[in-house]
């Protein structure tokens, strides 16, 4: 245990820092939970509950910034839905706070070691931004374009996804948005956002057979 004081090394069974005498017991404890919630977050990554991860991991961090572990694990969640800046800059803060013996070292140097595939994931960002400012105007069009682009050049951005099945919806295509729908909720399978919009294509889907059979 690392004293939040002075930085000196504490046995855990101590409630005292040798070096500066700062009581750890609340310390200990406001540990203890961050650790439990990043266990938590750890079950629901494994499972694929990436939303699910990422709230519970923050709230780990919440109790103990310094928490690497959960820092870093936050960081691979991030990646793996798409959202590559902010994965960096949680390794980035996970860095700061330990130098040496940090897996961020590994997570960071397989990014960078391909400074073309970097840039690609970062450009993603920036266009999706752009489709969505599109999406806000009502350039439906465009934003579709734009974000067609996106996920082929980044298949796990589950927030482009979402978008795209949004105007899709928006514009009755509604195969194209199941399509989009599917692809996301592979990637994270509890994610809110895509449970909703296919509850909404269910629902859109019921009321057009009841329809088709008030017409017989």
């Amino acid at each position: 245990m690392i004293c939040p004081e002075c930085g000196s090394v504490v046995a855990i069974k101590r409630n005292r820092c040798d070096r500066c005498g700062s009581d750890l017991t609340t310390y200990k404890k406001v540990t203890m939970l961050s650790n439990m919630y990043y266990n938590e977050g750890l079950e629901k990554a494994k499972v694929r509950d990436l939303s699910g991860a990422i709230l519970v991991l923050k709230k780990s961090l919440e109790m103990n910034k310094r928490n690497t572990n959960a820092r870093n694990l936050l960081g691979l969640v991030y990646y793996e839905v798409g959202e590559t800046v902010a994965a960096l800059s949680e390794w980035v803060i996970s860095k700061h706070f330990q130098a040496k013996d940090n897996d961020a070292d590994e997570y960071m140097e397989a990014l960078q070691s391909n400074p073309t595939k970097l840039e690609t994931l970062n450009q993603t960002i920036k266009k999706y931004n752009s489709a969505l400012q599109s999406a806000k105007q009502d350039s439906d069009d465009l934003a579709i374009i734009q974000l067609k682009k996106v996920t082929s050049l980044n298949p796990h951005f589950v927030k482009a996804l979402q978008l795209l099945a949004l105007l899709y919806m928006k514009n009755g295509e509604d195969e194209k948005a199941l399509k989009a729908l599917t692809k996301a909720s592979k990637i994270d399978v509890s994610n809110t956002t895509t449970l909703r919009y296919l509850h909404e294509l269910e629902k859109k889907a019921d009321l057009s057979q009841d329809g088709g059979k008030s017409a017989k």
